[in-house]
């Protein structure tokens, strides 16, 4: 469980109850249970919303890794905190979402584009595209959880009943 490898590397940090820490893909609140330091997980439902319960970070973490050992893929680690270009076109659940690695995490940026297949917009206007953070984007829409470790050069298009994983 993510939870005893995060714990078990916090410790060794001198780690202290209060501070927001970021773990893999995840960020995670320190707390006290007694004299043992403890951890809280976003809860993917509200922003800035914590959880004792890790069994959605458990399940998002497993299918994240699921999706990179069938890309024989090595992470391209980006974080809930940082953004992606998003198509003004986009809404959550739409049938025509893809999302696209188009360069690797740099700063606040993840290098993810979040777009629609056939975009009626201008996506070169950058009147046209507006900025969302993993997070915001991943609360509204979860389809999109297991792909986010995905290196650049990958596409996924979520049109039919399963996601298709492309490379380019």
């Amino acid at each position: 469980m993510i939870r005893e490898q995060a714990l078990a590397h916090l410790k060794t940090l001198d780690a202290r109850p209060g501070e927001t820490v970021e773990f893999s893909w995840f960020v995670f609140r320190l707390t006290q249970t007694g004299d043992e330091l403890d951890i809280e997980a976003l809860d993917f439902e509200r922003i800035a919303s914590f959880t004792k319960d890790f069994q959605l970070v458990d399940e998002i973490h497993s299918a994240q890794m699921q999706v990179l050992r069938e890309e024989q893929a090595a992470p391209a680690f980006c974080n809930l905190r940082q953004v992606a270009a998003c198509s003004k076109s986009y809404a959550p659940g739409s049938p025509q979402a893809f999302i696209s690695r188009v360069a690797g995490a740099q700063g606040d940026q993840s290098g993810w584009y979040v777009g629609v297949v056939d975009d009626p917009l201008d996506v070169n206007d950058p009147n046209n595209v507006g900025i969302k953070s993993l997070y915001e984007i991943s609360i509204k829409d979860r389809r999109m959880l297991p792909f986010w470790l995905l290196p650049p050069g990958y596409r996924v298009v979520f049109e039919g009943r399963q996601p298709e994983v492309f490379r380019h």
